[in-house]
């Protein structure tokens, strides 16, 4: 019953390859012509060797020696003409299939819910991208063409050998059983090591992600031979796995070696019994035999073969289950408004454990879903209370207005800001805009109408052009230049010697932690988005960049009547701030203080202070 299962999901996976092939069947319809006109003329090299013995050896006939060499060069000539045509449109198709599968595997991968990236390390993505995407590539460029151009030949020439000699032929086919059970075996062997393979190559490149693009941080403790070890031990693991394919591969190419052997030296007994009692010409015998080893060698390539196809259907079974992964939602279908004068957050509770899918199935039953009696329960601190990240989280920002969320590491503040562009969805709540769910809109509008500077810097190794305009179309080089100049960065770009066109990489090396920051901030004066989310914009700066940074985004200072002038990037948005440092959020009109999850302070920064609560208690520990 197993079995039937497992080979069923063989061929449902090789079922699930025919969509990306089916746009290239006049190329595989050309390939598999090529392929039988090269099987045909190599049955016609098995069957001329029976004129060359009988004709030439025999008989001594100058005219066949003349015609039957010719032949054979013809033959050769035109059998390498269309293989190289077989060769060149089975690659062609092969290319196209990977293509496309591997521009889909992307694309998926790209779609993702961020909830759901969290839990597949990165390094497994990459190695579903290159490693399998490549098995497969090899699978269907090769494995799959080789088994149609080597089914064709054995065709051919087995017809060839029913046609010589019937009763020699169904001799010799008894010993051709033998071969499919082991095969088979190793086959499976093959399948179950190549998964393993895969799955210690995606640790390996989760281990070099994030050993080499942390390389100064290694460098800064001495911890160079340290790693080395580590990648050791890994790439020790990984040659195990390697090397455990290496002998199923060899096992089945000797073991197919010696049913050979053992076929042609019973031809050879049958056969030369025949010429030698029963008449038989030598020319027969010979074409038969030639047909015969001939017909060996696409029988070791199918052996070989099938461990790459084991190898292949693993490949593809790795692949669509990313495809099959569920893709992020597009939302609702209410447009955004375009003047957005309010943004709320009203009893939200999340958790990160029950994030998704699991998230609304726990809804579904009560718990955490907007139910009075839950949340009450989880404020007081009982049982409940360690389920959720957030807690009733209450937060309301007009127009021209900023809100500050404040508190200890591991408070849940950047959890807040996470939650707003529906990178998780909430357990329970909602969030608004001008009164209406976020559900209800299309997601890209709503990520269109949030300009969203993390601490986190995202540079991507393009021009310095490239990295503020990213995520905008449509903008002039003017505009591009003013937004670097109201994020106080024109200066230090024009400093670079090829200026905007300067290449930055990745992680921005040769820019400071200032700079980098001003680059995300000129991408968000560019944006010029309706709601503004700032989640630690300024924590790892200092206080020269800091200072800058700040009067970009807030540019006007507090008046002493306690109104706030707001200008910068802020001006006339909606604006959340997600701070740590407590002077980034003292142009804050609401400040909110969370501690474990809930809020437990709010108001201005005057009336924080007066309360003589947390809020007091971390300005005084950052003054110490």
């Amino acid at each position: 019953m197993l079995k039937k299962e497992n080979i069923k999901k063989d061929l449902s996976v090789l079922k699930r390859l025919l969509p990306y092939i089916l746009p290239y069947k006049k190329k595989l319809i050309m390939a598999v012509i090529s392929m039988a006109i090269v099987s045909a003329l190599t049955g016609a090299l098995a069957y001329i060797v029976k004129p060359l013995i009988n004709n030439i050896f025999i008989t001594k006939s100058y005219t066949e020696l003349i015609l039957i060499p010719l032949l054979v060069i013809l033959i050769f000539l035109v059998k390498n003409v269309f293989y190289y045509a077989e060769f060149y449109y089975t690659g062609s198709v092969g290319q196209s299939i990977i293509r496309s599968l591997r521009d889909e595997v992307y694309s998926v991968i790209v779609k993702l819910p961020v909830s759901k990236l969290n839990k597949i390390p990165t390094g497994v993505l990459i190695a579903r991208i290159t490693y399998d995407i490549n098995i497969i590539q090899r699978t269907v460029s090769d494995s799959v063409s080789a088994v149609m151009k080597d089914i064709l030949t054995m065709i051919v020439l087995l017809a060839v050998v029913f046609y010589m000699d019937f009763y020699l032929a169904v001799a010799v086919s008894v010993l051709f059983p033998l071969v499919i059970f082991p095969v088979t075996l190793l086959g499976k062997k093959a399948r179950r090591t190549s998964t393993d393979t895969q799955n210690e190559m995606g640790i390996i490149t989760k281990f070099l992600d994030e050993t080499i693009s942390g390389l100064r941080m290694v460098k800064a403790y001495n911890m160079e031979e340290f790693e080395i070890k580590r990648f050791k031990k890994l790439s020790d693991n990984l040659y195990r796995f390697f090397m455990r394919m290496t002998k199923i591969r060899g096992l089945t190419v000797p073991f197919v070696e010696l049913i050979g052997g053992i076929s042609v030296a019973v031809i050879i007994f049958i056969g030369g019994l025949q010429v030698i009692k029963f008449g038989y010409t030598p020319g027969n015998f010979f074409s038969f035999l030639t047909a015969i080893l001939l017909l060996y060698e696409p029988v070791k390539s199918l052996s070989r073969l099938n461990n790459s196809l084991q190898e292949g259907i693993a490949a593809g079974t790795r692949i669509f289950g990313i495809l099959d992964e569920k893709q992020e939602e597009t939302g609702g279908t209410k447009p955004v408004p375009k003047d957005i004068n309010v943004l709320e957050i009203k009893g939200l509770y999340f958790s990160y454990e029950q994030s998704g899918d699991e998230v609304k199935a726990q809804s579904k039953e009560g718990v955490g879903a907007g139910n009075e009696e839950n949340r009450n329960r989880n404020r007081n601190g009982k049982e409940d209370d360690g389920r959720f990240d957030l807690k009733n989280i209450g937060i309301k920002i007009n127009k021209g207005e900023i809100a500050a969320v404040v508190g200890f590491s591991g408070a849940g503040k950047s959890t807040i800001s996470m939650l707003i562009p529906r990178f998780y969805e909430p357990s329970a709540g909602e969030i608004k805009i001008n009164g209406i769910n976020i559900k209800e809109f299309n997601l890209k509008e709503l990520r269109d109408s949030i300009s969203y500077v993390s601490q986190n810097v995202v540079l991507f190794n393009e021009t310095v052009r490239f990295n503020i305009e990213y995520g905008t179309s449509g903008k002039s080089m003017d505009d591009i230049i003013n937004a670097a100049k109201l994020a106080f960065a024109d200066e230090f770009i024009k400093s670079f010697p090829e200026g905007y066109d300067t290449i930055v990489d990745e992680a921005g090396s040769r820019l400071s932690g200032g700079e980098k920051q001003r680059i995300l901030i000129a991408r968000a004066f560019l944006k010029d988005a309706p709601i503004l989310i700032l989640d630690e914009a300024t924590s790892s700066l200092d206080g020269e960049s800091e200072k800058k940074i700040q009067q970009a985004l807030f540019g006007g200072e507090r008046s002493n009547g306690g109104s706030k002038a707001i200008g910068g990037l802020c001006r006339n948005k909606i604006v959340l701030v997600i701070a740590h440092r407590l002077s980034t959020v003292k142009q804050a009109n609401t400040i909110y203080v969370l501690e474990k999850g809930e809020i437990v302070e709010s108001g201005s920064h005057e009336d924080l202070i007066k309360m003589d609560g947390i809020y007091k208690n971390l300005l005084l520990k950052q003054m110490e």
